[in-house]
């Protein structure tokens, strides 16, 4: 739950959850939030939320509401936003939904006692080499590439692996951790621990393996004076470490984090040449994936500018099809399409109508937008990932459409864009989105499922609309996907 955080002013250090009923700032003692402070008027600005998002609206106050040091009307809050009320400053914070990532616990000790692998000695040609364990780590290094060569983002990347790491070491607890770039701190990527606690990490184990490309392990954490002062690690009964460098975008700026709870079972040297090994893989791969979904991201912003032009002979083509890009990608989110399919449904909504874009207004005939779009894109390159969007844009789910395909004729993406394009076109392109247009607009538009529209894409529209993604532009909807996380790895030094 969102709140907000008074960080000036008497009331200093008290916070208040933000919630669909509005809280009233102001000097009056009947606000909810009542400031001793001059510059605030009785009742000088309200917060709420709608959905998954938070506004302020000043209430035509003396001296002004102010967001990041801009006065406002009306806008919407992000995380870390600072709120500026007279001489009172209020910050606003997302709380996220708590995950055993968000409670580690980390120490900040000097480490010693461990054993090191520098990264550019590792191959998966000497692990385990002479060792009855040989068949079982190549095995397990096989089973990671094919998991690898399965998965569609990091993000799943990540999912996947670090259950299969845990299980392959029999550990305690799998982590990814990385090094934003920006900030300098520590980002957790993910975390696996099957019993449900996290025990206590060490920060300085982390910063060195990153610092000095070395896998580390750590035989005994119990015995080791760094932890044995933490209450934490008996109670887990952690005893062994392995930490490993994760190389992101050519870098080293993460790491494969593993704890041991079983003294009887304690990691060796050759899982510890397993697991950098796999983080090398684990690295590489995400990179990859990044790489991929970074290329895709250029190809759209290309379309974007293309789109932009289009403007001068039909106004408001492009904000209608962006319009219809972030409604089809609410959707697919909604639908938990895989990334790939997600990147395809905004080309789809993009271009197609890629006819009209690139002529003159009034030039090509309706009916003839997707025969005409198809025979202009049938030689590119990503033709075949929005061909169905192009083709059958004319469709609808009831079988109206000129060839009279329905129901389940249609392919998912035609009947999301089916809802997509209706909704887009409700709303005039000359009009921001209102939330509360919004709302009404999807209510019609639910009237109609199961008849003119897929009941099953009707109920993701509906959940996107709850969490309030349809009102978001294009570029937010990117700028969520990339911050934080692997995303934050990645940025240029």
């Amino acid at each position: 739950m969102a709140r907000l955080r008074i960080k000036s002013g008497t009331a200093q250090g008290q916070t208040f959850p933000v919630s669909t009923t509005p809280i009233v700032i102001g000097r009056d003692t009947t606000c909810d939030i009542s400031l001793q402070d001059k510059g605030a008027s009785r009742r000088h600005a309200e917060v709420f939320s709608i959905g998954a998002m938070s506004f302020i609206r000043d209430l035509d106050s003396r001296n002004g509401s102010f967001v990041n040091d801009n006065r406002i009307t009306e806008e919407m809050l992000r995380d870390g936003d600072s709120i500026q009320i007279g001489s009172t400053v209020i910050t606003f914070d997302e709380q996220k939904n708590s995950s055993t990532a968000d409670n580690i616990d980390f120490s900040e000790d000097d480490i010693h006692g461990f054993i090191e692998l520098r990264l550019e000695d590792i191959t998966s040609a000497n692990v385990g080499e002479g060792d009855a364990s040989s068949e079982k780590h190549l095995r397990a290094l096989y089973h990671l590439s094919r998991l690898i060569a399965d998965t569609d983002s990091e993000e799943h990347l990540i999912k996947d692996a670090l259950p299969f790491v845990t299980q392959i070491f029999q550990a305690d607890g799998a982590y990814l951790f990385g090094r934003d770039m920006d900030k300098g701190n520590i980002v957790t990527l993910g975390a696996h621990s099957p019993k449900g606690n996290s025990g206590q990490l060490s920060k300085t184990i982390i910063r060195k393996v990153i610092q000095d490309r070395r896998a580390l392990l750590v035989t005994d954490a119990m015995r080791d004076d760094r932890f044995s002062s933490h209450e934490s690690v008996v109670r887990h009964n952690i005893h062994a470490v392995i930490c490993a460098p994760l190389a992101l975008a050519g870098d080293n700026r993460g790491v494969l984090y593993l704890t041991g709870g079983d003294q009887t079972s304690a990691f060796n040297e050759q899982e510890l040449e397993l697991a950098a090994t796999m983080a090398a893989q684990i690295g590489i791969a995400i990179s990859n994936l990044a790489a991929q979904s970074k290329r895709r991201e250029y190809a759209i912003s290309a379309l974007r500018l293309l789109l932009k032009a289009a403007e001068v002979n039909h106004p408001g083509i492009a904000t209608r099809n962006e319009r219809i890009a972030v409604f089809m990608l609410s959707i697919g989110k909604a639908l938990k399409v895989k990334s790939p399919d997600l990147d395809a449904l905004q080309l789809g909504a993009l271009i197609h109508n890629y006819a009209v874009m690139v002529t003159p207004s009034g030039s090509v005939e309706p009916d003839k937008v997707p025969e005409e779009s198809a025979r202009l894109l049938e030689k590119n390159l990503f033709f075949q990932e929005v061909a169905d969007v192009i083709n059958n844009q004319l469709e609808h789910f009831d079988g109206s459409g000129p060839r009279h395909l329905r129901g389940g004729e249609l392919p998912l993406s035609v009947r999301v864009f089916n809802v997509a394009a209706d909704l887009a076109d409700k709303f005039p392109t000359t009009s921001p989105l209102d939330p509360e247009e919004m709302a009404a607009a999807v209510k019609t538009i639910a009237a109609k499922a199961g008849g003119a529209y897929d009941s099953i894409v009707v109920d993701a529209l509906v959940q996107a609309q709850a969490t309030g993604m349809l009102i978001l532009g294009l570029d937010e909807h990117w700028r969520r996907l990339r911050e934080g996380g692997v995303a934050a790895m990645l940025h240029e030094q």
